[in-house]
């Protein structure tokens, strides 16, 4: 196994075993196509998890819609590049080397 496929297995490793959202039944689908990209919410009780997955994504600079997710001025961190970003007018500027988006609220 290379070393590049064992880091990609262990993000997602790691990000599903942060979030309950994965499993959520609320799917929110943010585009389709080629670009797809979605958000998973889950609640429960005082406990909210919140989330934006982007996948098949081009490689560079990108803008992701999350208006109806994270709020302006949310400061919020790919968990699969470990960078932060801040939503503004309600995107998420990013110029990343990978292809998936794993967005979490920070």
């Amino acid at each position: 196994m290379t070393y590049k496929l064992l880091y990609h297995y262990q993000r997602l490793g790691q990000f599903r075993s942060n979030h309950p959202a994965i499993c959520a039944r609320i799917h929110k689908q943010i585009s389709t196509g080629k670009n797809y990209v979605f958000g998973k919410i889950y609640l429960k009780d005082s406990y909210n998890d919140v989330l934006v997955i982007g996948l098949d994504l081009p490689i560079g600079k990108k803008e992701i819609s999350v208006d109806s997710l994270f709020l302006n001025g949310s400061k919020v961190k790919d968990f699969y590049s470990g960078k932060t970003f801040e939503v503004f007018d309600g995107k998420v500027a990013i110029d990343l080397e990978f292809g998936i988006v794993l967005l979490e609220k920070i």
